[in-house]
């Protein structure tokens, strides 16, 4: 634990006292993207630095991805030794198939789906094979999230499974979830994430209320979670003794870091365990768990903008 948050600390600290520099939340996601890869602390900076700027040269300023989710996706992208070319190049070829291929928008453009697949070869070969997976994979119109559809479509391609057998492994862990009273508002999400990282549902169910039962007994984490992130720690192999050190990485990141939503818990747990590793179709699930994050943080300084403007009316 000591090593990876030390890491962390250092990279964060890098970011931020580089020109340019992130936002705080933004360095803290880039950062984390590197808490356990190898290489030294400034050349994993220069290196996210130099694809931020390459980003920020090819998109403008205003395509995605934009904002704080530029610097993680340049973060990504260093973390693996991937150019922006590389990069920019799958993008160009999903957009230029998504048409032809009758499965609906892409999201961002498709700097998601790009994003995963160029971690891996990103050849015609498997941009064919993307849209392929995505439309087997696509729910109904009235609870589609493209966001969420380009993310495990592309991770599935990258793991090598055939769209019919993610489909059939997804069907049947939902149906496990949805027999379990407090799992089963969770089905879905705890389908796609044990299906791509292949762990049984059963067991996963089972890791998930012993989760559960371990996070409503910490008063620090209870406030500070919820079953969704049960899910998540169940789905990637995580232990009730875990808790206690995501709780404590926690405590020790400063209150400046980030505070929104469930933010530092996400973060907390993303340094304790290298859960991932370099498997690009597996970055998936930590990426899922960033964006999480960011969709907590948006959705916070929402509540907040409103909350201030409705204190200064009144």
């Amino acid at each position: 634990m000591t090593q990876s948050l030390d890491r962390f600390f250092a990279l964060n600290d890098a970011l931020r006292t580089s020109t340019p520099r992130p936002d705080r939340q933004a360095a803290a996601f880039a950062a984390v993207v590197h808490a356990h890869g190898s290489g030294d602390v400034g050349s994993l900076v220069a290196a996210t630095k130099a694809r931020h700027e390459a980003l920020k040269s090819a998109l403008g300023g205003f395509q995605a991805p934009s904002g704080a989710m530029r610097w993680v996706y340049a973060a990504m992208l260093a973390a693996h030794t991937v150019e922006v070319s590389h990069f920019m190049g799958a993008r160009a070829a999903l957009r230029d198939e998504r048409a032809a291929s009758k499965t609906g928008a892409l999201h961002a453009g498709g700097s998601r789906a790009a994003l995963l697949l160029s971690l891996g070869e990103a050849g015609p070969q498997t941009v064919r094979a993307f849209f392929e997976m995505k439309r087997a994979l696509r729910p109904p119109w009235w609870r589609s999230d493209d966001a969420i559809t380009d993310t495990f479509a592309a991770a599935q391609v990258l793991a090598g499974t055939r769209p019919d057998a993610v489909r059939a492994a997804r069907e049947h862990a939902e149906a496990i979830f949805a027999s379990d009273r407090r799992a089963r508002d969770h089905r879905r999400e705890g389908a796609r994430q044990c299906v791509l990282l292949e762990q049984a549902p059963e067991m996963v169910l089972a890791r998930f209320n012993a989760l559960e039962d371990a996070r409503r007994a910490d008063r620090y984490l209870r406030r500070r979670s919820d079953r969704s992130l049960t899910m998540e720690w169940a789905a990637s192999g995580r232990s009730p003794a875990d808790l206690a050190e995501i709780g404590q990485i926690e405590k020790t990141m400063p209150n400046h870091l980030t505070s929104m939503g469930f933010c530092r818990t996400r973060l907390a747990s993303l340094i304790a365990f290298d859960d991932y590793g370099q498997d690009p179709a597996r970055s998936a699930s930590a990426l899922a768990a960033v964006i999480a994050a960011q969709a907590a943080m948006m959705a916070a300084i929402a509540a907040s903008t409103v909350a201030t403007t409705s204190a200064v009316s009144s």
